[in-house]
């Protein structure tokens, strides 16, 4: 007696997708997440039902295998023919999104605010660029140029007050030299 889950308005199979389950804050709770709705950079690419398939399938990617590594072979050749002059080269061939839906969004709110991102997000969103080391060393460079002048301008200072205490004390000890040749 098999019953098709309905849908309706409370939520069916017709509105259920892994993908949603990849970005719930909650995902672990649905059963089979990990192979589901894997999430993380080491599970891209990967098989992750390895242990499931029967000894017959190896063969079968063995042999996928096989040509991948003699379709590689290949366009390297190619390649190396171009680099030669030995044949004409060929245009490039377009790269195309590997994105989900969910990657792409999260893409998109790079330029959002911290507090938009969520908690762990907010430094993925600030990246530095090319020309960032440079600029901090040219401010590193203005700051050390900033705190010779500085030191310069007291060390001038310090010279004019020890100038002018100097001829003070000079003035000081004429006037009073002055008093006692008066004196007598």
């Amino acid at each position: 007696m098999y019953h098709p889950s309905r849908g309706g308005v409370r939520g069916g199979r017709d509105q259920f997708s892994w993908d949603d389950v990849k970005v719930d804050k909650y995902r672990e709770n649905y059963l089979g997440h990990s192979l589901k709705a894997p999430v993380g950079r080491w599970q891209k690419g990967k098989d992750l039902h390895w242990y499931a398939k029967d000894k017959k399938s190896k063969d079968a990617d063995m042999e996928a295998a096989k040509e991948e590594i003699r379709r590689i072979k290949e366009e390297e050749e190619q390649a190396m023919r171009e680099a030669l002059g030995l044949a004409p080269k060929r245009a490039p061939k377009p790269q195309g999104s590997k994105l989900d839906k969910h990657e792409f969004s999260e893409l998109i709110k790079r330029g959002s605010t911290a507090e938009d991102l969520g908690e762990g997000h907010a430094e993925a969103a600030h990246v530095k660029g090319l020309g960032f080391a440079k600029r901090k060393k040219r401010r590193r460079e203005e700051k050390k140029q900033e705190k010779h002048e500085r030191r310069e301008e007291r060390k001038h200072e310090r010279r004019e007050k020890r100038h002018a205490r100097d001829s003070d004390d000079k003035r000081h000890k004429r006037d009073k030299g002055k008093r006692r040749h008066d004196s007598d």
